[in-house]
């Protein structure tokens, strides 16, 4: 029975118009805070979302982390993110820092549309399909593998600095039409830099790299995405902070760029206002959002008014056993502070010695 299909698929919706790439999900943001800062901070950023951003800061979180994330989309998309992370219990190419492992599922349904088709006496049968799912599974490993005081930055300006790597590869599954599978390998790499006593960090990552994906004859590139940033973090008054930061992005195989602004200030540890632009590119505007910190948990939104398409985003997460770690830097701390302040043993002052000497008494 000879079948008529009518429909028109829009591959990856919206963004897809313009590209020369396949499963443009990997080009998304998955977390609420990099969302509300327009991507601006994705390569700096030290929590367990720099799995789908930048595997190396994974090596400057302490603590095991837990997140997920839930975003609209194009017309009825959505896209759901799963993320942990935990520090290894042993040390591997550094002797100062313990390696971190994250893992990620990010799982896309772009939609449903109508299938319609006519067998040969003309009766027309009408279902829904799913337009497109795509599931990204990604495992990451980053470590702090340098690091160096005081080094010279300028005149009467100097700094401790630590650096780090990482590594990544995802396994990609993208259906078409409910019919059409395929799968995929793709490899990310980064690498970070943060003169920690001035605030100053950088970034630089390479996503999607290596892979193809073929439905049926053709085969299509991944979404090869360079990624550079700087941030830079300076307290303001009492427990308040700022950080500015940009990150520029090179769409490799659509041969596109992005560039990201943005500005969070942080209100005494437990809520963060942030705002971010995005320029030269096609779906560019304005973003905005906000943070609620409560211990171990926070909860991060974030809405775009992008010129293509505006959406929303919330992510939740866990860090299991941070106030632990922050007990242990005070501790460390005050420490350090009490041997400053304690003079050395030679130095000490000896308690006097009582006088032997006979005492003569006149009357």
């Amino acid at each position: 029975m000879k079948k008529i299909v009518l429909y028109i698929i829009l591959l990856s919706q919206a963004v897809n118009i313009y590209s020369n790439s396949s499963v443009d999900i990997l080009k998304n943001d998955v977390s609420a805070k990099v969302i509300s800062l327009a991507g601006s901070n994705a390569v700096t950023s030290y929590d367990i979302f720099s799995v789908n951003y930048n595997p190396a800061t994974l090596g400057a979180i302490k603590e095991t982390q837990a997140a997920f994330n839930q975003s609209n989309g194009f017309e009825d998309s959505k896209y759901s993110y799963i993320s942990f992370g935990t520090p290894l219990p042993f040390k591997v190419i550094s002797d100062f820092s313990n390696p971190y492992i994250g893992f990620s599922a990010y799982i896309a349904n772009l939609g449903d549309m109508i299938s319609r088709t006519i067998d040969n006496n003309g009766t027309i049968t009408e279902k829904t399909i799913s337009s497109e799912k795509d599931t990204v599974i990604t495992l990451s490993y980053g470590e702090k593998v340098y690091k160096e005081n005081n080094i010279f930055i300028s005149q009467g300006l100097k700094s401790n600095f630590e650096s780090g790597v990482g590594l990544g590869i995802k396994f990609i599954n993208s259906k078409l039409l409910d019919k059409y599978s395929a799968n995929t390998i793709a490899l990310d790499c980064g690498y970070y830099g943060d003169l920690t006593d001035i605030g100053a960090k950088f970034g630089i990552s390479l996503s999607n790299t290596m892979g193809s994906i073929k439905y049926i004859e053709e085969k299509y590139n991944l979404p090869t995405i360079l990624r550079v940033g700087l941030s830079y973090s300076k307290p303001t008054i009492m427990e308040q902070s700022a950080e500015a930061s940009v990150e520029f992005d090179r769409y490799i195989n659509d041969k596109k760029n992005s560039l990201k602004l943005g500005i969070e200030y942080t209100i005494e540890k437990i809520f963060s206002v942030r705002a971010g632009y995005k320029f030269l590119d096609d779906n560019k505007g304005l973003a905005v959002g906000v943070g609620f910190f409560a211990d171990n948990f926070s909860i991060d939104l974030g809405t775009v008014f992008y010129e293509v398409y505006k959406y929303s985003s919330v992510s939740l997460k866990y860090s299991f056993g941070a106030k632990e770690e922050v007990k242990k830097e005070k501790s460390k701390e005050l420490k350090k502070f009490i041997e400053k302040q304690t003079p050395d043993n030679k130095t000490q002052l000896k308690p006097k010695e009582k006088s032997t000497k006979d005492t003569i008494i006149i009357f």
